[in-house]
């Protein structure tokens, strides 16, 4: 499909809060420009940074979310929330859009970039059983797993080509516990009113992408890598503020 640009992009609408959530694999620094162009435009941005939980925990997903929902703002009835995560954290924001709608926060639009498609209490791994054995090699004697740049090696690269860039994001990707991997994550419905929208860049995520349009999602898609919102972060942005229009034309 033809990519969006900004003067497709309504600036007309009152502005809004975005809460950009990286993958608990990596860091604030993969959003760091988006937001940054989203502010020039007039917008809030929260950028989240949960700490991550450890082999000890019996819970690697509730923890997060508290640190999720402490980034936001309190409620602002004339700043609605548009909540976007990245990656592995896709499948984990249907929960954080229903716990901000709980406490009083007014959500316009939930996008998810490049990650899988929630399907409730479904254990990752469960739906791809290449990442299974893939993780299953590269866990410790601790039962972490080394940091995520590490499980790719020269595709890394390919992903973020401009030095300073790939530095300052990988040097925020931690060890995980292997079991975050294998925990069942809720997507409770949420209501009609919460517009929703798939952003895909590139092919990685392509059925989440197809499933996204089946079921009648704002959906965009751009040529580029994984971490694209690093490398072209204007892009990016009015990509996503295009999603918000038509997500909100759809509800």
């Amino acid at each position: 499909m033809d990519v969006p640009v900004f003067s497709e992009v309504d600036k007309a609408t009152s502005p809004r809060t975005w809460l950009l959530v990286p993958s608990f694999l990596l860091g604030p620094e993969t959003w760091r420009d988006v937001g940054k162009v989203l502010e020039m435009l007039k917008q809030s941005c929260v950028i989240p940074h949960p700490s991550p939980t450890t082999p000890r925990h019996d819970d690697h997903i509730a923890p997060w979310l508290v640190e999720v929902l402490d980034a936001v703002p309190e409620p602002d009835p004339d700043r609605p929330i548009v909540a976007v995560g990245h990656s592995a954290s896709c499948p984990r924001m249907p929960l954080v859009v229903d716990a901000l709608l709980e406490v009083g926060h007014q959500v316009e639009t939930m996008i998810l970039v490049n990650g899988r498609f929630p399907e409730d209490q479904v254990v990752p791994t469960d739906r791809d059983f290449p990442l299974r054995d893939t993780l299953d090699q590269l866990v410790r004697p601790d039962d972490y797993l080394p940091p995520w740049h590490r499980w790719w090696g020269p595709m890394v690269e390919d992903m973020l080509p401009d030095d300073e860039a790939r530095s300052r994001v990988l040097c925020e990707a931690r060890p995980v516990p292997r079991a975050i991997f294998e925990q069942p994550i809720p997507a409770p419905k949420l209501p009609s009113e919460v517009g929703v929208g798939f952003l895909a860049m590139g092919e990685m995520y392509q059925p989440s992408y197809d499933e996204a349009r089946s079921q009648g999602w704002a959906i965009a898609q751009i040529d580029g890598e994984h971490l694209h919102m690093v490398v072209d972060p204007v892009l990016v942005a009015g990509t996503l503020m295009s999603l918000v229009s038509q997500a909100r034309r759809k509800t």
